[in-house]
């Protein structure tokens, strides 16, 4: 038989002790153990984290897939570590993330939806474009119960006072307002398609407007340089009618200064163009005979150096007479 000593036994009890600790410990967080809880954890972005925390369940179409380990913040986001139980989920690449509230307490879980193709694998994060957060019913209703401490009472019950009185002074205004409130509606309601599709024509005109944005401030630019380029020529036809103007006003006073020189020119003109016309036949035929005359004297000229001509009556006493009489004056 061995014997141990008191130290001995108190040892042995200590390490006993530790490794039920550690089994405990191990066995209330295994999922956070790296080999056995850990290979199978996604992340998931949140704005805003809308009362999520560590044990809230992960559901995928109604059905708990797995739990919340973890709520932590990273800058201005909310990052939670998202622990799947179940292995035969699967989640494609485009995995989005949701935080419903399940209770009326305000009781969190996180819906995931898969999409996409791919899968979404361990140690993959869900970023905020594709994740939601809930309307924290209870936050709100904990803000409103703050609110509505704060109002003063009794200038709220002398502004209902005044608003009542207000309204008595306007009975019969009042009513008429109301009806025809109540029939815009009814007209609404009754043309709600006509509306709906409205509206979705908007949509669809907004859609075409923003696509072809570059083109719209393309053509706004170039409105721009035109108009520019009028203003300019604007100024240019301004100083042209300034100056034809100053030119009608000098035209005008040489007109005027030589109204006296001007008209019998004017006259003379006229007589000269009277005569003109008068004798036209007679120049047509001269111009006519001319074109014989010309052709003979250019075929003399053209024999070389010199030309031979002969002027008919030349040497007659009377055909010489006018000469010798200018020559002698």
């Amino acid at each position: 038989m061995t014997f141990r000593t008191p130290a001995q036994n108190a040892a042995r009890g200590l390490i006993g002790t530790m490794a039920i600790a550690l089994v405990v410990t191990a066995s209330l967080n295994y999922d956070k153990l790296p080999l056995v809880g850990g290979g199978n954890v996604i992340h998931a972005a949140f704005d805003e984290v809308g009362g999520l925390k560590d044990g809230d369940a992960v559901t995928v179409s109604g059905a708990r897939v797995g739990k919340v380990r973890d709520v932590r913040l990273d800058g201005d986001e909310a990052v939670a570590d998202l622990v799947l139980t179940d292995r035969e989920v699967e989640l494609g690449s485009s995995t989005e993330a949701r935080i419903t509230t399940v209770t009326l307490l305000g009781r969190a879980a996180v819906e995931l939806v898969p999409s996409g193709g791919g899968r979404l694998g361990p140690g993959d994060t869900i970023p905020t474009s594709r994740t939601s957060s809930p309307y924290n019913l209870t936050a709100t209703l904990n803000e409103l119960t703050t609110t509505t401490a704060d109002i003063d009472k009794d200038q709220l019950a002398g502004a209902l006072d005044q608003a009542s009185k207000a309204l008595s002074g306007t009975r019969d205004d009042v009513g008429p307002a109301l009806k025809g409130v109540t029939d815009l509606t009814a007209a609404v309601e009754e043309n709600e398609d006509e509306l709906r599709a409205l509206l979705a024509r908007a949509a669809r005109v907004s859609d075409v407007l923003a696509s072809r944005n570059e083109q719209i401030e393309t053509l706004l630019v170039s409105g721009e340089s035109l108009l520019e380029q009028l203003n300019a020529r604007q100024a240019v036809v301004v100083s042209l009618l300034a100056s034809v103007q100053d030119l009608s006003t000098q035209l005008r006073g040489l007109v005027e200064d030589n109204r006296a020189t001007l008209g019998p020119a004017l006259d003379q003109v006229d007589a000269v163009v009277t005569v003109l016309n008068r004798n036209k036949a007679a120049l047509q035929a001269a111009i006519t005979g001319l074109r014989g005359y010309v052709t003979g004297i250019g075929e003399a000229i053209s024999t070389g150096p010199w030309f031979d001509a002969y002027i008919q009556n030349l040497t007659s006493p009377g055909t010489l007479a006018p000469i010798v009489s200018g020559v002698v004056k």
